[in-house]
């Protein structure tokens, strides 16, 4: 399941208007765009990296099959028949499936993706190849809208991930019962804006 990537013009500046869905319709030319960018993002590193780009994104072939169907893409890179998430990312994919706004096949990937990404190590929204922050927001308000109300003080979106499965688990990850008097509070809600990851590749591409 592999072939040359065939998002025309993706990388581009104008990747947000490529995403192929009507303006009139633009929660769901927004969920385009990010698939998109998620998927641009994992296909580049498993190209820089090696392996199956689905274990990139925790989804199984069949799920990328699908994904890239909906996208009109092609990939470029190899894909596995399956895919096993460890224990860790099984109990957060767990946290964000209990709480989709809706059903259907959109909601899926994204429980599988953002589990997924929420084990590398940076900010999510830049393991995740979003542009910003905010959209990484908008996509917890959106698909994930019973978890995203919980998060009333603008939490960081990984540390709030970890601490819903803490209290599902029926324990805390905190320090302090508080979050104003917690040693820890810049962790939880220091500034977590800059550059994005897929910005910060294509300024460091060799101009050809």
């Amino acid at each position: 399941m592999s072939g040359a990537v065939g998002l025309s013009g993706a990388s581009g500046p104008d990747m947000r208007s490529q995403a192929g869905v009507e303006a009139s319709f633009p929660e769901d030319a927004f969920d385009r765009d990010v698939l998109l960018q998620l998927l641009l993002h994992t296909i580049a590193e498993a190209q820089n990296m090696g392996g199956a780009v689905n274990g990139r994104l925790g989804m199984s072939g069949d799920q990328v099959e699908a994904l890239r169907r909906f996208l009109d893409a092609e990939l470029g890179v190899p894909v596995a028949p399956d895919y096993q998430p460890e224990e860790e990312e099984a109990m957060v994919r767990t946290v964000l499936m209990q709480n989709r706004s809706m059903p259907g096949e959109i909601g899926e990937w994204l429980a599988c993706i953002i589990a997924r990404r929420a084990m590398e190590p940076n900010h999510l929204w830049e393991d995740l190849g979003l542009h910003e922050r905010p959209d990484l927001t908008r996509l917890m308000n959106r698909h994930f809208t019973p978890l995203a109300a919980k998060n009333t003080r603008n939490m960081r979106w990984k540390r709030f991930l970890y601490r819903s499965l803490c209290e599902a688990e029926g324990f805390t990850m905190c320090p302090s019962p508080t979050c104003d008097a917690c040693s820890e509070f810049h962790i939880c809600y220091g500034d977590d804006s800059g550059e994005a990851v897929l910005a910060r590749n294509n300024r460091k591409a060799p101009v050809v």
